[in-house]
């Protein structure tokens, strides 16, 4: 076998610059064939600087590449940045710092920062943001909700088997610590009243559960099990879930990805410790732009 940075050709040690073989470990784990169709994901922002090995290198990892975490990227003189969301996130023709993307990729560019998307390839994939999550939640066999044409274990969304019926109170508890959160939306299929919600949530309980990050009703209208849980869904999809008997976790937008940000932090940390750097993954500022009040 061969440790991050050192590939074997023809019997020799081919090295390789620190940001391919990170982009390329990225690319294993979230493959970009497994990303929705004109999704930008990948290696997305190239940089002709490199590492020596041996040296240090500073990755940080975000939910959005925003013109704050590019400056805390450049003031801490990072040479990597893995970003959940797309950048760029569309097309351009032209590149100016008139607007804020033109801004972005100039930046990068000018502090030779490399810049690799995940995004929907991470929703996808076996050891995914959607995944990682149903398994986190209690034991049981996952699986997707749509399995990819082409890739094993790859697919949009997950559904949980629980091994035993789990009380809702419980998930709600364990999808509370897993996120770093104090409050989540909770829907109730049953009519419930206020005084009554928190013995409801601990005598009902639920076996098959669906995990879809992001804005779940498209993948998940119509779905039948116990407890859907997504970041966003109108107020029109979680009522007509409710009618299928359905219960309904709405966990905010960005907020899930930004837990599992932590889980793939600590993933590369493990496979880069023996690597030919001396790598540090820190979990970027940058936080959800909506605050509870």
């Amino acid at each position: 076998s061969t440790q991050p940075g050192q590939e074997m050709r023809a019997g020799n040690v081919h090295l390789q610059p620190f940001h391919r073989v990170l982009s390329a470990s990225l690319s294993r784990r979230f493959p970009e064939a497994i990303a929705e169709a004109g999704d930008t994901v990948g290696l997305t922002i190239d940089t002709l600087r490199d590492v020596e090995r041996g040296a240090s290198a500073l990755v940080l990892l975000c939910v959005d590449l925003t013109e704050q975490v590019l400056s805390e990227a450049a003031s801490a003189r990072a040479h990597f940045v893995v970003t959940y969301s797309p950048m760029p996130h569309s097309p351009f023709t032209t590149l100016s710092t008139d607007d804020v993307l033109g801004r972005i990729v100039l930046g990068c560019a000018k502090h030779q920062i490399a810049v690799h998307s995940v995004h929907s390839a991470c929703d996808a994939a076996s050891g995914g943001v959607n995944a990682w999550l149903a398994r986190s939640l209690a034991r049981g066999v996952v699986r997707p909700i749509v399995k990819h044409p082409k890739v094993a274990d790859a697919g949009q969304g997950r559904v949980l088997e629980c091994d035993e019926a789990t009380p809702i109170s419980t998930v709600v508890e364990r999808l509370k610590a897993l996120l770093g959160v104090r409050f989540l939306r909770l829907a109730l299929a049953a009519v419930v009243a206020p005084e009554a919600l928190a013995k409801a949530q601990e005598f009902l309980t639920v076996k098959t559960v669906a995990v879809q990050v992001g804005e779940g009703a498209t993948l998940l209208r119509g779905w039948t099990g116990d407890l859907l849980i997504t970041s966003e869904m109108s107020h029109a999809d979680v009522v007509a879930a409710n009618a299928q008997n359905v219960n309904v976790i709405l966990t905010g937008q960005s907020t899930i990805e930004r837990a599992y940000l932590q889980y793939l932090r600590q993933e590369l940390e493990s496979e880069f410790a023996d690597s030919d750097w001396n790598v540090l993954f820190k979990c970027s500022t940058d936080c959800n732009p909506l605050s509870v009040v």
